[in-house]
């Protein structure tokens, strides 16, 4: 067989060979690479690691094993472990390892592993500022100090994970912290294959931006006296400074009710207390706090009112007069003074929506009713455009009668004509059962709101009740009168009796009520 044929053959066969997924093939065509584990393991004092070798494929590789003492140094032969597929190995150092095969074909050299030892040293780690707690958008840094390490050249690992973990300074500094700062904070000293032991742990728990609290004493203002204002906050000690404003109105803040006007003195103090002299009406007061080096400041507080029940001639609130319905009365509370914008405010700030934070043009008028819920209860005063705070007055609105209540007409009826009582149930449950008394005399029990008379006569004249669910009305009187001409009664006074009992309680800084017999 001449040459030409037989090179014509071994292509057909390794053709074939290739086609037909022949490893013997992929061996001849291919350098393989060695494997080796761990890549990388810090040797704990006086410990040691098993590194193993492995070749890609089949085929019969011997191990050869190499080292070098440290970064940039000549990588030496490791004879005395030729042939073995794993060491146990004590020192630091930088370890290889490749295959040869029985003709002498090398694989490729496998990826060194770093084998570092640890040194008797623990990394320290502190925080600054060192509070107890950190808010979003503070900063804080974190420095690892190596005990001894003074004057030799370390980089850094630090934990958690996710941050990077080779520095080669040794503080890290957090800006506008959220919650992906939050974890627990380690680091080590790293020095060539040398590594220190991890240092103590500080847990960072990014909170939620803080909002003080402001207080006021007194709430009402008495002559000469002065006002005192407490800002309350987390930590008070903690590096905090305080800034104090007063709050005016402002018909062009949609969100807030008011805008803030810094203090006289009243930046960056250091005490959690602001005194106010000299203070005449109901005013408003706002405070904040800040801290860092980075001007973190906290939400603004809830404004805090110093009211006052003068009247005064810019802004002035008046209550009344109070009127009568069936089943309740109202009262108006009415704004007025030197503005064209006005709102009714109230505290607390639970009162209905018409009643408060809405800017009206003219007078503002708020309606309170008194009914069995007491949410219209609080301190209401004015607020004008012109920033200006009215006299403030403290209501307490009370219905202690919720019983029936017999429903009469004012006027005498004449006599023969057709006549309906009714009984008001006012609070109603199912199938009630209605009893009417004319003079404390049962004349009818079933379950019809009503007493009528087709034709009344001078007899029915008297008084009337009603009893519902084990509670009766008040007594109520109807007069029947001639159908030609006066006619005497005998009551030469008509009664009105009482429709609603209500009461009303009007309070600035001395107490005083008004009872409503509703006659």
């Amino acid at each position: 067989m001449d040459m030409s044929m037989r090179h014509t053959l071994l292509g057909l066969f390794l053709l074939a060979s290739l086609f037909s997924g022949n490893a013997q093939v992929k061996y001849l065509f291919e350098t393989p690479t060695a494997i080796l584990r761990p890549t990388r393991y810090q040797l704990p004092i006086g410990g040691s690691v098993t590194l193993s070798c492995s070749v890609e494929g089949s085929g019969n590789w011997t191990i050869l094993w190499y080292s070098a003492a440290s970064f940039g140094s000549k990588e030496e032969p490791m004879t005395e472990y030729e042939g073995k597929k794993a060491i146990i190995v004590s020192q630091r150092g930088l370890y290889s390892c490749r295959g040869r095969s029985d003709s002498g074909r090398h694989t490729y050299n496998s990826d060194k592993a770093i084998i570092k030892d640890t040194l008797p040293i623990t990394a320290i780690l502190t925080i600054q500022p060192n509070w107890t707690r950190i808010y979003m958008s503070e900063a804080f840094t974190v420095r690892c100090e190596i005990p001894g390490g003074e004057g030799t050249y370390w980089s850094y690992d630090w934990r958690p994970e996710r941050f990077t973990t080779y520095y080669t300074t040794n503080e890290r500094t957090f800006y506008n912290v959220g919650w992906e700062d939050n974890g627990n904070y380690q680091c080590r000293g790293n020095m060539g294959l040398s590594l220190t032991e991890w240092s103590n742990v500080i847990p960072v728990t990014i909170s939620f931006k803080l909002q003080p609290v402001l207080t006021v004493s007194p709430s009402w203002l008495s002559p000469g006296a002065s006002v005192t204002l407490s800002c309350e906050i987390e930590y008070p000690s903690e590096g905090w400074s305080f800034y104090w404003y007063k709050a005016i109105p402002d018909l062009d803040i949609k969100e807030e009710a008011y805008k803030y006007e810094l203090l006289p003195d009243g930046s960056e103090t250091a005490q959690t207390l602001y005194i106010i002299t000299g203070q005449t009406h109901t005013a408003a007061y706002v405070c904040r706090a800040q801290r860092g080096r980075n001007y973190y400041y906290t939400y603004y507080s809830k404004p805090k009112f110093v009211w006052s029940a003068d009247l005064y001639s810019a802004a002035s609130l008046t209550v009344g007069p109070v009127e009568q319905r069936l089943s309740f009365d109202f009262v108006r509370l009415t704004c007025k003074g030197n503005s064209t914008w006005w709102r009714v405010r109230k505290f607390p700030e639970n009162s209905v929506p018409y009643c408060s934070n809405v800017w009206n043009l003219g007078e503002s008028v708020c309606t309170l009713y008194t009914k069995a819920s007491y949410s219209d209860d609080g301190v209401y005063w004015c607020e004008s455009m012109s920033k200006q705070f009215s006299n403030a007055v403290n209501i307490t609105l009370q219905d202690f009668y919720s019983g029936p209540l017999m429903v009469i007409p004012d006027d005498p009826v004449k006599k023969g004509t057709f006549v309906s009582l009714s009984c008001n149930l006012r609070i109603k449950k199912n199938f009630p059962s209605v009893a009417f008394y004319h003079n404390n005399k049962l004349i009818q029990n079933d379950s019809r709101e009503e007493l009528n008379f087709l034709a009344v006569s001078k007899s029915d004249e008297g008084s009337y009740k009603c009893q519902y669910s084990g509670k009766e009305s008040p007594s109520r009187y109807m007069s029947v009168k001639s159908a030609v001409g006066p006619e005497s009664s005998s009551f030469p006074v008509r009664m009105k009796v009482m429709n609603a009992v209500a009461f009303i309680l009007v309070s600035t800084e001395t107490s005083y009520y008004y009872h409503f017999n509703v006659n």
